[in-house]
C-alpha cells in the first residue's frame, strides 16, 4: 500500500488544486462574465473528444497496461511504443476521414438547437488526435507508477491556460475564432510536455515497430485484448459523457453551460477515486501475473473502505453546502440545482464498490467488462432518450446515476461469483448513518449573515462555516469508531507533526 498512499495522495493533492481552480473559475467566476452557450461549446467540444478518442486509441494503451509486467526488461516495450504510435497515427486518418463523411448527418442533429458548434465541427479531428496520444503517454507514465505529473499537467497547466485564454476572449484580446482554436493550442501544449517528461524523466524509447510484429507468438491474443479494451473504452467515455452529447442536441448549448456546473460540483466527491484507481492499476495487475489472490483480495477491501470513507465524507460537506453553492452563480443556474444531488448519490455509490473496473481489467476475465459495458450503455441511451424530454437535464443526470448503480451491481456481483471475494463491510453501514445524521443536523443552521449586503461573501462564508461543522462532525466519529486503520493511522501521523516536518518514512504515508 505505500505507493499507493504516495502516489494517490500526491496526485489528489494535484487533482482537488486543478478541481478547486477549475470549479472557482468555471463555476462561479465565468458564468457572470461569458454566456452559458459558450460554456456549452467549450462543454461540447471537450465531451466530444472524449467520447470519440478511444477509436483510433484502437485499446493500445490498454495493452501494454496488461502486458508491462512481462515486457518491461526486454526491448518487446520499445518495439510496441514504436507499432502503437504508428498504427495509432493511421487509425487517426481513418477516423478524420470517417469524421468528415458523416458531417452533414451529425451537423444536422445540432443544428436546430446548437447553432454555435457548426463552425467549429471540424476541430473535433485534432482534439481528438491530440487526446489519443495524450492517454497513451498518461498510461506509460501510469505503469512507472508515476502519475501526479500527468495529473499536474491535466488538471492544474491545462485549466490554468485555459483560464488565461478566456480570459484574453472575455477582455476582446481574441475574437471567437481564435479563442476557439486556442483550445486546440491548450491540449497541444500539454500534450508535448508530457511527451518531454516521458522522454526524459521515464527513459521512453520507442523502435523497431515491425519487429513487434513479426516476431511475436502471442500478437493474436495481444491485439485481441486491444481490440476487446477498445471496445471498452468507447462504451465508457460513451456511458460518462452521452450527456454532454444529447443535450445540446435535445435542449441547446444553454442548457448544457448550466448543467455543467452542477455536474463538476457532484463529481467532485470522486476526485481520489481516479487517483487510487489509477496508481492501484499495474498493482492490482502485477498481483494477477503472481496469482496473488489474498493480495488483490485485501487491496480491495482495504482500499475499498477507504474510498468509500473519503466518498461519504465529500458528499457529506457538498450536500450540507449546496444552497450556498448555487448563491454564488447567476440565479438561472439554480434550476440546476437537483443535479447537483443525483449526480452526486450516483459517484459516491460508484465509490462503495471499490476497486471492480481494476480487478476485472486485470484478470482473465476482463471480456466480460465488454458484454457489461455494452449492456449499460445501451440502457444509457435509452435512459437518455426517455428521460431528457420529460425531465430535461435532470432527466440526464437520472440515467447518468442508474446506469452507473446497475453497471457496478453487475461488475461486483461478477466479482463475487468468481472469486467469491468483495470490498463491503459492516462499516459502509456506519459511514452512512454518521452522514445522514450530520445532513440532517446542518440542515437546521440557519444561513448566517456574516457582512451586510454583500452578495458573495455571506455565501462563501457560510460554505466555510456549514461544511466545518459538518468536518467536524464526521471526522471525530470516524476516527473513535475505527472504522479504517489506514485512515486512524494517517490522522495519528498527522497529529505527531512528522508529516509536516518530513520526519516520516514514506511508506507511513
Amino acid at each position: 500500500m505505500g505507493i499507493i498512499k504516495r502516489q494517490s495522495l500526491k496526485t489528489s493533492m494535484v487533482n482537488y488544486a486543478g478541481v478547486l481552480l477549475g470549479m472557482a473559475f468555471f463555476n462561479f467566476v465565468f458564468p457572470h462574465l461569458l454566456s452559458e452557450e459558450y460554456l456549452g461549446l467549450i462543454g461540447l467540444l471537450q465531451y466530444m473528444m472524449y467520447v470519440l478518442s478511444p477509436l483510433p486509441a484502437l485499446g493500445l494503451a490498454h495493452v501494454m497496461y496488461k502486458y508491462y509486467s512481462t515486457w518491461k526488461e526486454t526491448d518487446t516495450l520499445p518495439q510496441f511504443n514504436a507499432f502503437s504510435i504508428l498504427v495509432m497515427a493511421v487509425a487517426s486518418l481513418l477516423f478524420a476521414g470517417l469524421f468528415f463523411i458523416f458531417h452533414e448527418p451529425i451537423l444536422h442533429f445540432y443544428k436546430a438547437r446548437s447553432a454555435l458548434f457548426i463552425p467549429y465541427y471540424f476541430l473535433i479531428i485534432p482534439l481528438v488526435v491530440i487526446q489519443v496520444y495524450n492517454q497513451y503517454f498518461e498510461m506509460y507514465c501510469t505503469m512507472k507508477l508515476r502519475v501526479a505529473f500527468p495529473a499536474f499537467l491535466r488538471e492544474i497547466v491545462s485549466r490554468l491556460l485555459l483560464i488565461i485564454l478566456i480570459f484574453l476572449f472575455i477582455y476582446q484580446f481574441l475574437s471567437e475564432k481564435q479563442f476557439i482554436y486556442g483550445l486546440v493550442l491548450v491540449y497541444l501544449l500539454s500534450l508535448l510536455i508530457l511527451l518531454f517528461y516521458t522522454i526524459r524523466g521515464l527513459d521512453f524509447k520507442a523502435f523497431s515497430p515491425l519487429k513487434y510484429w513479426q516476431n511475436n507468438p502471442k500478437l493474436k491474443e495481444q491485439l485481441g485484448f486491444g481490440g476487446g479494451m477498445l471496445l471498452v473504452s468507447g462504451l465508457f467515455s460513451l456511458h460518462n459523457f452521452l450527456d454532454g452529447i444529447l443535450i445540446p442536441a435535445f435542449l441547446g448549448l444553454g442548457a448544457f453551460g448550466i448543467y455543467a456546473r452542477p455536474l463538476v460540483l457532484g463529481q467532485m466527491i470522486h476526485v481520489p477515486f481516479r487517483a487510487i484507481s489509477q496508481i492501484s492499476l499495474p498493482i492490482i495487475r502485477e498481483a494477477w501475473v503472481q496469482g496473488d489472490l489474498k493480495k488483490i483480495r485485501d487491496l480491495n477491501k482495504s482500499t475499498g473502505l477507504i474510498i468509500f470513507l473519503i466518498g461519504s465524507f465529500l458528499f457529506t460537506l457538498l450536500v450540507v453546502s449546496a444552497d450556498a453553492l448555487f448563491l454564488l452563480l447567476p440565479e438561472k443556474y439554480s434550476i440546476a440545482k437537483p443535479v447537483l444531488y443525483i449526480i452526486a448519490l450516483g459517484r459516491l455509490a460508484d465509490m462503495a464498490f471499490g476497486l471492480n473496473t481494476e480487478i476485472l481489467y486485470a484478470s482473465k476475465y476482463y471480456r466480460y467488462i465488454v458484454y457489461l459495458s455494452l449492456v449499460v450503455v445501451l440502457m444509457t441511451i435509452g435512459l437518455n432518450f426517455m428521460l431528457i424530454p420529460p425531465y430535461g437535464m435532470n432527466g440526464a443526470a437520472m440515467a447518468v446515476s442508474i446506469s452507473l448503480i446497475i453497471f457496478n451491481i453487475l461488475k461486483t456481483s461478477l466479482i463475487y461469483y468468481k472469486f467469491n471475494f468483495h470490498c463491503f463491510s459492516r462499516h459502509y453501514i456506519t459511514l452512512l448513518i454518521i452522514s445522514g445524521l450530520i445532513i440532517f443536523l446542518v440542515s437546521f443552521i440557519p444561513d448566517i449573515l456574516f457582512v451586510k449586503h454583500h452578495k458573495f461573501l455571506n455565501p462563501c462564508l457560510n460554505i466555510f462555516f456549514r461544511s466545518g461543522v459538518a468536518a467536524v462532525l464526521f471526522l471525530i466519529p470516524v476516527y473513535v469508531l475505527q472504522i479504517s486503520k489506514d485512515f486512524n493511522d494517517f490522522v495519528k501521523l498527522a497529529l505527531s507533526g512528522k508529516i509536516f516536518k518530513g520526519g516520516h518514512k514514506m511508506n507511513e504515508l
